[in-house]
């Protein structure tokens, strides 16, 4: 679990800082006799109801993870297959930051094997769809492009910030997601490609899909149909 509770601590933290910043002191009946008043209350409340609901986010996921490496632990006595027959103790495990984090976004650390949006740091480079294969420090990862090229057959290697990435979520915290509001500006990834456009939310299917229209769509009034796990939030 190395790093990962610095992670953890570092998220409900920055909430925490939030709400300092964003203090209900001034909150009182007395100051909400005008109707200007009475909506800068219930913004102030809604605030601070969005990073209570980040912080439970965090922790829901953190007792998974824990609960799912305690079960791995105990069925294995803390040792792995190695391939050869011999077993070896489990190495642990190094967590990184996301810092594109909203209500729509996953809380969760970055892990080894995490599915993110990665756009190298060239001009006019797109977003496209890579797995974390190295956690280097908490902001520094090393991530590969599954798909092959000439050059780079088992495909391609990149260092990138935390900046430079965007956590997908997992099949698990799709369910502590909310769905995004129509009109919102959204990252999401074109069918049968791997690589994300900036597209616009018109509606959502009882499955959770989102209903999108894509910026620069050639044909009028298009809307193409993507499953939430691959709609991000636009990055800024």
């Amino acid at each position: 679990m190395e790093g990962y509770w610095d992670v953890v601590v570092s998220s409900i933290q920055d909430t925490c800082n939030s709400n300092e910043i964003t203090s209900l002191d001034p909150l009182t009946l007395a100051s909400a006799d005008t109707p200007e008043a009475r909506q800068a209350n219930k913004d102030l409340v809604l605030k601070h109801k969005d990073n209570l609901e980040k912080t439970k986010r965090i922790m829901d996921t953190a007792l998974i993870n824990v609960n799912g490496l305690l079960s791995q632990s105990r069925a294995s006595g803390g040792y792995a297959d190695d391939g050869s027959g011999a077993r070896t103790k489990l190495k642990s495990q190094k967590y990184g930051k996301s810092y594109y984090q909203s209500t729509f976004n996953p809380s969760e650390p970055v892990v080894v094997g995490s599915e993110v949006a990665f756009r190298p740091k060239q001009k006019g480079a797109e977003w496209f769809q890579c797995e974390v294969t190295k956690v280097l420090t908490d902001t520094k990862f090393e991530v590969k492009d599954p798909e092959p090229d000439e050059a780079n057959p088992n495909g391609q290697v990149f260092k990138c910030t935390w900046k430079e990435i965007i956590l997908m979520p997992t099949n698990e915290s799709l369910a502590t997601l909310k769905n995004y509001p129509v009109g919102f500006r959204v990252l999401a990834r074109y069918p049968e490609t791997t690589t994300f456009y900036p597209a616009e939310v018109i509606g959502f299917k009882k499955d959770g899909t989102c209903r999108l229209k894509f910026e620069g769509e050639e044909e009028v009034g298009k809307e193409t149909e993507v499953h939430r796990k691959l709609v991000l939030p636009f990055p800024g």
